[in-house]
């Protein structure tokens, strides 16, 4: 088998699509990635060293993030993907993948590897007790470790059968107020700033009103320039500004990937004000129907607290509202580091674990 980097993103997003990879695997993304200013490797794990011939084993995108005092760490999101074996994922070539992460880190100078592996927490090809015999450290999530998914392939009737009894009433309830649902206008650049200005501070009003963090505004706007489906025409992913409005005034708005066969919920804001009209119960069920309509098979509503939490969880609220719509719970193993500079390391842990003191 052989490592190296790749140019071909049709091939590129051939094999992740076929190996079920989430969107953080993508070719599209990866390009958002550079368009915010982070280096990124994408890295192919071939059966040859002839290009001709050969065929891919497993690949996945290395993210370069920066740590104080100049130090770096490389990380793979939802990744990587591996083919081959009974269950779809060969363990030769994932503990390839692996050892070719590791030597990249090397390479850069990074102090570790992290890898948000794409795997369940319950019966994947690796458990966390393999993990740590490897040399892995679990560290904290950057990517949801819990998520809710809806079936799309259900009819709508029995989708909407599958909701709680609220939410099915609040869905109704936001058609009879007279709520609509539209995309941003991404044709005219004049008109697009101003629907990527108006979802900034539906999502500043949310953040502050819930208490979480969220990027500046340049990330959501680059996101949206690099990978909306009229500039990124032919890739992909697609990631899609869908707001809800009330009598002429958007007070809800969301951000939504599509990839594969799966439209996954981004990010999501609302206003305080008019919120009778239940305007985010609207805003899903309108994208869940579409998604539906145009094939997706699945609807990632992309992070749930851990089942258990109690209400003191940070996201018992938002919880609520996604597990309302129904469908299934997965969980993953989430992420874990992979040491290279041992004492740099320990010392990045201590100062991190003093921060949230």
């Amino acid at each position: 088998m052989s490592f190296g980097s790749t140019t071909d993103e049709n091939a590129w997003d051939r094999f992740a699509v076929e190996g079920g990879a989430c969107f953080l695997q993508s070719w599209g993304w990866s390009q958002f990635q550079e368009a915010v200013g982070r280096e990124v490797y994408r890295v192919r794990l071939s059966s040859s060293e002839d290009d001709t011939k050969s065929e891919t084993m497993a690949q996945f995108l290395l993210i370069e993030h920066g740590l104080p005092l100049g130090f770096k760490y490389l990380y793979v999101p939802r990744g990587p993907v591996v083919s081959g074996g009974e269950d779809g994922c060969s363990m030769e070539r994932l503990e390839a993948a692996i050892g070719a992460a590791h030597n990249a880190a090397a390479r850069s100078g990074a102090v570790f590897a992290r890898i948000d592996w794409p795997f369940s927490a319950d019966g994947g090809p690796v458990s966390d007790t393999q993990l740590r015999k490897m040399g892995f450290v679990k560290t904290g999530h950057l990517q949801p470790a819990d998520t809710v998914i809806l079936d799309l392939k259900l009819d709508e009737g029995d989708i909407l059968a599958g909701m709680k009894q609220k939410t099915r009433y609040n869905v109704r309830m936001s058609e009879k107020k007279g709520v609509t649902v539209s995309e941003a206008e991404y044709d005219n650049a004049h008109m697009l700033k101003n629907d990527i200005d108006l979802f900034w501070r539906l999502l500043a009003e949310t953040a502050e009103r819930d208490k979480f963090n969220t990027h500046d505004r340049a990330y959501y706007a680059k996101m949206i320039d690099v990978l909306n489906p009229k500039r990124h025409k032919g890739g992909e992913l697609a990631v899609r500004l869908v707001f809800a409005s009330h009598e002429g005034q958007a007070i809800a708005g969301g951000l939504f990937a599509e990839y594969g066969d799966t439209v996954t919920y981004l990010h999501g804001a609302s206003l305080s004000a008019k919120r009778s009209v239940m305007a985010p119960y609207k805003l899903h069920w309108e994208v869940i129907k579409d998604a539906k309509r145009r094939g997706f098979k699945k609807y990632d509503f992309w992070g749930v607290a851990p089942i258990g939490a109690d209400e003191s969880h940070a996201w018992h609220g938002v919880t609520r509202f996604k597990l309302g719509f129904g469908g299934y719970r997965e969980s993953y193993l989430g992420a874990w580091d992979l040491p290279r500079r041992r004492l740099t390391y320990m010392a990045y842990n201590m100062a991190r674990r003093l921060r949230g003191r």
